[in-house]
């Protein structure tokens, strides 16, 4: 029998299934990279709708100006790039209230709603 192309097959099989492995693996990291940086987005969005909140229950204590109507609060920028609009339903006295607060950073968006 002629076994002279033996070598040279199992050598590309092999190269091959590395190949197929790392690629399979440079995917996964790259897909969990992008995930990463999501959740990193959504943590500075959620953060400045809670500075938006906090906002407008800071204002219903009487400490700083109410929002004339509609009742919004909005900063276009919090220093980190993200940026929050703060909405409470008509009610001027700040009681049996609903304060719902929006978060933005980069294109990712978090809200909050909260009975005051």
């Amino acid at each position: 029998m002629n076994q002279q192309g033996i070598a040279l097959l199992i050598t590309m099989v092999l190269l091959g299934t590395i190949i197929a492995t790392s690629l399979g693996v440079a995917v996964l990291v790259t897909g969990e990279t992008a995930i990463t940086r999501l959740i990193d987005d959504s943590v500075f969005a959620i953060f400045a709708a809670d500075a938006g909140a906090e906002k407008m229950l800071y204002a219903c204590s009487g400490k700083i100006g109410y929002p004339a109507a509609p009742f919004t609060l909005t900063n276009s920028d919090l220093g980190n790039g993200s940026s929050y609009i703060s909405e409470m339903s008509p009610n001027q006295n700040c009681t049996d209230a609903i304060v719902r607060s929006t978060g933005t950073y980069s294109s990712t968006k978090r809200s909050f709603e909260i009975n005051y």
